[in-house]
């Protein structure tokens, strides 16, 4: 349930209002579900649905090419009308512009699914009776009354402004050190380990999200445990994940040397020294460098903080300083 689900307090007082709208008409609006990379909006998500008793029918916005894609799912609400059903669509802002387009009418209410056929379909079964489908008809499909959307998006940028103004907004927010403290003492305890203070600490900050926490560092100390003693433990997951006691890898080690060597550097330049793919870098290196407080970005380029170069040089900065 949403309240136990640790941190997102504005987010979760979001929905809570949202389940009262739910109760009041029976129905509820589009849901937009904004903010970075391992912020927990599927698991949000989940856990709302379970609390309004809904079913969540989740689809890859990535994957999706057209919106005749959405159809099986839609097909599910309409045979079960005893229940109520969210499509969950993440990564929304992989959607085609073509299929944004296609879901404006999907977003009002009554939800109409409008849709141009991209070629000749044969034989389909429309509400409206149609069983031949060709090149460039419209189809419309009234979508069932006990079903409605929520997009999840990173980069709502990459969106329709008229998409976007149709959602009832629910922004995540990072998680504090003390929210993964929580995390991690909640997952271990679940999975029937002993820990303390030190070790819950130990996780969080090696963490580069939620999910991080969870599915990799959590799992396998779970799985170490009872092997070697904590300490040990954790110099043994530093080991099999290739992190250090920060949960750095190599690639940002690399990534803060470069920076260290040249003072100031841009993100194609960066992306080019560490062999990886620019938006890999964007999202995924950068948002743990900059969370951490070891770089900072500013209209030149990237450059060290005070704390990154801490961390490169450790006792030989304080001698420099």
């Amino acid at each position: 349930m949403l309240e136990d689900v640790i941190g997102q307090v504005r987010a979760k007082k979001v929905l809570n209002l949202l389940s009262r709208t739910y109760d009041r008409k029976g129905t509820m609006p589009p849901v937009g579900f904004f903010g970075s990379t391992g912020l927990g909006k599927t698991h949000l998500a989940t856990e709302w649905a379970n609390e309004l008793g809904a079913k969540l029918l989740y689809i890859n916005g990535t994957a999706v090419k057209d919106a005749l894609a959405f159809r099986s799912f839609f097909d599910e609400a309409r045979k079960d009308p005893t229940s109520y059903y969210i499509v969950f669509v993440d990564e929304c802002h992989g959607l085609p512009n073509k299929v944004q387009e296609n879901l404006l009418s999907v977003l009002e209410d009554p939800a109409i699914l409008c849709t141009v056929a991209p070629r000749d379909m044969g034989v389909v079964t429309c509400v409206d009776k149609r069983k031949y489908i060709e090149k460039g008809d419209i189809i419309r499909e009234a979508l069932p009354t006990n079903m409605s959307f929520a997009l999840a998006t990173t980069d709502p940028a990459k969106m329709k402004d008229t998409i976007l103004n149709r959602l009832r907004k629910v922004q995540l927010e990072p998680y504090t050190i003390d929210d993964k403290i929580a995390i991690a003492k909640q997952h271990l305890v679940a999975e029937g380990v002993n820990s303390n203070l030190i070790v819950h600490e130990a996780l969080a900050n090696r963490s580069r999200s939620i999910r991080h926490l969870k599915h990799e560092l959590c799992e396998t100390f779970v799985d170490l445990h009872g092997l070697f003693e904590p300490d040990e433990q954790l110099d043994m997951l530093d080991d099999m994940l290739g992190i250090d006691g920060d949960g750095a890898t190599d690639l940002d080690r690399d990534y803060l040397e470069y920076l260290a060597a040249h003072t100031m550097a841009g993100v194609d330049t960066l992306a080019g020294r560490i062999g990886i793919d620019k938006k890999e870098l964007l999202t995924r290196i950068e948002p743990y460098l900059l969370g951490k407080g070891w770089i900072a970005i500013t209209g030149r380029g990237r450059t060290l903080t005070e704390e990154g170069r801490k961390k490169i040089f450790g006792d030989e900065y304080e001698v420099r300083a």
